[in-house]
Parts: structure tokens; sequence; C-alpha cells
């Protein structure tokens, strides 16, 4: 089984979510202790989250990331390519 190291980020801001109309969601990075590892075929889409320091009204400026997706990996999906992972055959036996 191939396997993806991901890191997990806060919920979005809900004022900068209520105001930029659901376009603009800003979380706070969780740390080494919120990475895991995930099955690779169990991912649905690529994202990058984006360094940014936002201005809310009476809260002082923190430093969060801001989700911007990656079209690479749904755009291949459509086009059918499909990268081979060594071992990972569907009709092979499982290692034992």
């Amino acid at each position: 089984m191939g396997l993806a190291l991901v890191s997990l980020y806060s919920k979005p801001d809900d004022y900068l979510l209520s105001i930029s109309a659901n376009t603009l969601w800003s979380s706070e990075y969780q740390g080494d202790g919120a990475l895991k590892f995930i099955n690779v075929k169990t991912i649905q889409s690529v994202i990058a989250m984006i360094p940014h320091k936002p201005e809310i009204p009476g809260l002082p400026p923190s430093e969060c990331f801001f989700l911007v997706e990656k079209l690479g990996l749904d755009v291949a999906m459509m086009a059918g390519i499909k990268d081979d992972v060594p071992g990972d055959e569907e009709d092979s036996p499982p290692c034992i």
C-alpha cells in the first residue's frame, strides 16, 4: 500500500469565510502533532496552504494559511492517467 504524509490544519476562520462568500479558507497550522499517514488511493484532491497574515478587526494579526486547490490531480484523473505504484497491482496476492 502506498502512503502519503499529510498535515492537518484547523477549521477555516468563520469570520473570513463568511465575509468572503465561502471563498477564503484561512486556517492555522497545527504543528507536527497533526501529521498523518493516509492511503494514497484515498486522495481526492491536491491543495497548497499559502501563508498569510489576515487582519481581523479586534484580533492581533496571526500567521495563517489559505487554501489553494491544485488542478493537476483532477486534470490527470479526468484524462485517465494512472501512476503505477510498484507492488500495488490489484491482481497480485497480498504480501505475507
